[in-house]
């Protein structure tokens, strides 16, 4: 019985751990983060799906082969979910219950340690113009909050 219930909540573990990545990365990754894209051509627009790995994106953009760099027309960025980091809670608590009524007493006190951190709650999404951007591949510029900038190729056949 305690063989299963360990196997039982090493596959929940894995589960909740693992993360569909996107098919462009940089090589190699960015210490400190897991970055990935995928794009798709939308009209004249190109959309480019930017999985953060949870930290904010600060700056995104594409850079040219002249040297030149092109900013998103827009960004759709998710949500991001403040964590204050861990606590210690310390509390009493006491009661007395009668015949017909109940009276609760309690107290206590926390104490916050560590740093909280900010997590994106899903992917960016980054849209360009493709016709200022030029056909595929793209030179990719990512910098989340944090973290050292990457530069990596979107588009094109996928890596292998």
């Amino acid at each position: 019985m305690g063989y299963r219930a360990l196997l039982v909540v090493a596959v929940i573990v894995l589960v909740g751990c693992s993360r569909a990545t996107l098919p462009y990365k940089p090589e190699p990754q960015p210490q400190g983060a897991r970055i990935s894209a995928g794009y798709q051509i939308v009209g004249d627009r190109i959309r480019i799906e930017i999985n953060t790995g949870g930290r904010p994106l600060e700056q995104v953009w594409i850079l040219k082969p002249d040297g030149s760099s092109l900013g998103p027309q827009d960004v759709e960025a998710p949500a991001v979910a403040s964590n204050p980091g861990p606590s210690v809670r310390f509390g009493t608590a006491g009661g007395v219950s009668g015949h017909r009524s109940a009276v609760a007493t309690g107290a206590g006190v926390s104490f916050p340690f560590g740093g909280g951190s900010s997590r994106a709650e899903s992917n960016t999404i980054a849209w360009f113009p493709l016709g200022t951007a030029g056909p595929p591949p793209w030179q990719l510029y990512v910098k989340l909050i944090g973290i050292v900038p990457t530069t990596f190729t979107v588009g094109g056949p996928p890596p292998a």
